[in-house]
């Protein structure tokens, strides 16, 4: 079983709001004004620096970070906000329980369309 100071991640019924709180303070801090956070995901409306999303900017989507899945892991996609499911998601390649790291990622999907350098 792994631990650390969030427990067990295979056993959150949600992500802790500390994390969420500290990766949406992060992206804030970084100029992403209109992030915010639910209980499984964190939300980016896209804007024009979204350089690696710019098709994504266009139709107007924003940038979905989810918890979940069947052997839960973070996970992106972009979906127009009124039809949030409908995305097509991606591994976000971040340790479940790192807020900076998962930050990090973000960041990278933004700027370059993907999580791999």
């Amino acid at each position: 079983m792994v631990t650390g100071p969030y427990g067990d991640p295979l056993r959150w019924d949600e992500v802790p709001a500390s994390i969420t709180e500290a990766v949406v303070a992060d992206l804030i801090a970084c100029g992403w004004f209109g992030t915010h956070a639910t209980e499984h995901t964190v939300v980016v409306p896209l804007e024009q620096h979204a350089f690696g999303l710019s098709e994504a900017v266009a139709r107007g989507e924003h940038l979905y970070v989810l918890w979940g899945g069947a052997r839960p892991e973070w996970s992106w996609c972009t979906a127009h906000p009124d039809a949030p499911a409908a995305g097509k998601l991606a591994p976000l390649l971040a340790p479940p329980d790192q807020p900076a790291h998962i930050t990090a990622q973000i960041l990278r999907v933004l700027r370059t369309g993907r999580t791999l350098p």
